[in-house]
């Protein structure tokens, strides 16, 4: 299997033990050979973006590889331990306005859910290569 072997802490995990809630917004590449290695089971409370990697910024495919298909998740705010599930209707609009917007959709749930518990996010944008 490839990928962050499951004995190595995750950041998500230091923060979640110090009292934080967890996301995670964008591009993993930590494995996901099996849901284990996935952002939500790897201390993430939700997450939204793409596991496999080289995507189309509009439409959320690879398959300039010859390994093609759908590849965008897109988890409620309350997804530990559950792997999300691919979201379609994200097809035509560019992936750093849908990650923008999920943080701060993420922001805004997480004052009105937890007002006195510190926020962790990890944002790692598609478009900063």
């Amino acid at each position: 299997p490839y990928g962050l072997p499951l004995d190595e802490t995750t950041i998500a995990e230091v923060m979640k033990d110090a009292g934080y809630r967890t996301t995670a917004i964008g591009k993993w590449h930590l494995g996901f050979c099996s849901e284990n290695y996935t952002p939500t089971f790897r201390g993430f409370d939700s997450y939204q973006g793409y596991l496999i990697g080289a995507e189309d910024y509009f439409k959320h495919t690879r398959g300039w590889d010859h390994v093609g298909g759908y590849d965008f998740r897109n988890s409620s705010f309350e997804a530990k331990d559950i792997l999300p599930p691919t979201a379609k209707g994200f097809i035509g609009t560019y992936s750093a306005y849908i990650f923008t917007q999920r943080a701060i959709d993420v922001a805004t749930h997480h004052a009105a859910a937890y007002p006195t518990t510190p926020l962790f996010t990890y944002l790692p944008f598609q478009s900063v290569h």
